[in-house]
């Protein structure tokens, strides 16, 4: 049962515990016989509405005008006006506002003046911040969130929905017999060249900028609507968009974040700073393109012996040697002065 009579707290008693107390005052006020059932709902649903008090600004709301009461004003400050009239009421100190400005966008709140003590006061800092400021913000957020939500939703290829259909065919399925028809073979192109064209048809790269990241998503758009059947396999002839702010391709970078310095084996990028899948697979292509091209170019030079024609042992022999005569002649000679003083015997 309730506390008919909650003994007093005066604050230094070693026996005291404000909380005992305070929870002894709730007890007494919402089990007391004098209260109606109707008046102990109120209660809690103003306890209720003071855990949501107050509500909280959302980004969008900022920079925005609405209609108040007949009246154009920015959504900021008509947020304002009504915390302000229900925290006056309950607090007209402002110990409260701290609480309000946790409900608030943190781009908002820098731009607070810093007289904002009293609810009047805080009403006026909303009034006085820049909403020109307010709607490049609001505008430039979201851009960036439409952005990123662009950027994830293009790099969701379809090879995965491929690989997943692989995995579900049955292996134990009958053989066919049926003839083979003609596969037409893509005509063969030396590595030389095919460097040569990676070079000139390399896509542009942009800078990591908000314009740049703009023209990525845009080159990504492209190259899936114009090569959506093979995006899972670009070459010298489909290369795939460059993150911005990476280097070019057959540089020796790395392959997982597209920067100079180390190899993907050793890369320590974050997960939001490493290359789509598809373009680590592109560096890869294009790294080993040049590799084949480049020991194709410089060629191993053979080395041939020359001997002395002074040598009276050696003089039937030519001038040059390769490696096989070499090792014949030799033998030759070790067979010819087998069984001799200078030579050794059985």
């Amino acid at each position: 049962m309730a506390d008919a009579n909650p003994k007093l707290f005066k604050g230094d008693g070693i026996s005291e515990n404000a909380t005992d107390f305070l929870n002894a005052m709730r007890r007494r006020n919402l089990l007391s016989p004098s209260w109606k059932d109707v008046e102990k709902l109120e209660f809690f649903e103003l306890c209720k509405k003071l855990m949501q008090w107050p509500e909280k600004m959302a980004e969008k709301e900022k920079g925005v005008r609405v209609e108040n009461d007949g009246i154009q004003e920015w959504d900021h400050v008509c947020w304002a006006l009504k915390v302000a009239e229900l925290g006056a009421r309950i607090d007209a100190a402002g110990s409260l506002i701290s609480l309000a400005l946790k409900n608030i966008p943190g781009s908002l709140l820098l731009r607070l003046g810093s007289k904002r003590g009293t609810w009047p006061e805080l009403v006026q800092a909303m009034k006085d911040v820049p909403t020109a400021e307010l709607t490049v913000v609001r505008h430039n957020e979201m851009r960036m969130a439409e952005m990123e939500a662009r950027i994830a939703q293009l790099q969701q290829t379809p090879s995965r929905a491929l690989a997943v259909s692989f995995a579900n065919m049955a292996m134990s399925s009958p053989a066919r017999n049926d003839p083979a028809a003609p596969v037409g073979c893509a005509p063969f192109c030396p590595d030389s060249e095919r460097l040569r064209i990676i070079q000139a048809t390399s896509a542009m790269i942009h800078p990591c900028t908000a314009a740049g990241l703009v023209a990525y998503v845009l080159q990504i758009t492209v190259y899936n609507q114009k090569h959506s059947a093979q995006a899972g396999k670009p070459n010298e002839d489909r290369p795939y968009p460059l993150t911005p702010g990476t280097v070019n391709v057959t540089l020796g970078e790395c392959h997982v974040c597209g920067m100079m310095g180390h190899f993907g084996t050793r890369c320590n990028a974050a997960e939001n700073l490493k290359c789509p899948a598809l373009e680590t697979r592109w560096r890869q292509i294009a790294q080993s393109i040049c590799s084949q091209a480049e020991r194709k170019a410089n060629p191993t030079t053979a080395i041939n012996i020359v001997a002395d024609g002074s040598d009276a042992d050696v003089r039937e022999c030519d001038v040059f040697f390769d490696t096989a005569d070499y090792d014949q002649a030799v033998i030759e000679d070790y067979l010819r002065h087998e069984g001799k003083g200078s030579g050794p015997s059985i």
